[in-house]
């Protein structure tokens, strides 16, 4: 069976759960036009419609697929063990920077977290960590910035930064 197609329906089954796991959150007195549930559920609905990608993306390239002559054998495969190994290393990383990401946000704050965490990301995905890299990971954190904080007034923690709202 085609892994896209598998984690696509895993991760859609788990945006499913995690929607219907925002209408526990109790609404507040003091909410935003948006509520405490708004961002939660967009996240949802985000993975949602990655993950439905992920599956069509999967379904037409396996029906696109020309049979092979001949498919590999496992004692073939012992090549690509180093590409394998690179890349369960990659997604490792990706799960250590998100988790060192929400421990470090209440210390660093919002906008020097996602400026670290798209740099870092970059790096992770084989990208180079120089001034454009840089310019683009201050850039980007500035207009998440501007859209969740400024915009939605969405709360964060300021961290090293006093409050700019």
């Amino acid at each position: 069976m085609n892994r896209d197609l598998v984690f696509g329906v895993a991760t859609l089954a788990i945006a499913l759960v995690y929607y219907a796991l925002t209408s526990t959150i109790p609404p507040s007195q003091l909410a935003d036009p948006i509520g405490p549930q708004g961002l939660p559920r967009m996240y949802s609905l985000v993975l949602a419609a990655l993950s439905i990608l992920l599956i069509v993306r999967s379904l037409r390239s396996h029906a696109n697929r020309e049979p092979r002559i001949s498919e590999p054998k496992i004692s073939d495969r012992r090549t690509s063990e180093p590409a394998n190994y690179l890349a369960t290393a990659r997604v490792a990383g990706m799960l250590l920077l998100g988790i060192a990401y929400i421990v470090m946000l209440p210390y660093l704050g919002y906008l020097i977290s996602v400026a670290v965490l798209i740099a870092l990301t970059t790096y992770l995905q084989r990208g180079p960590l120089n001034l454009r890299t840089a310019v683009v990971a201050l850039s980007g954190a500035a207009l998440f910035w501007a859209l969740f904080i400024w915009l939605l007034r969405i709360q964060y923690p300021a961290g090293l930064w006093p409050s700019l709202i």
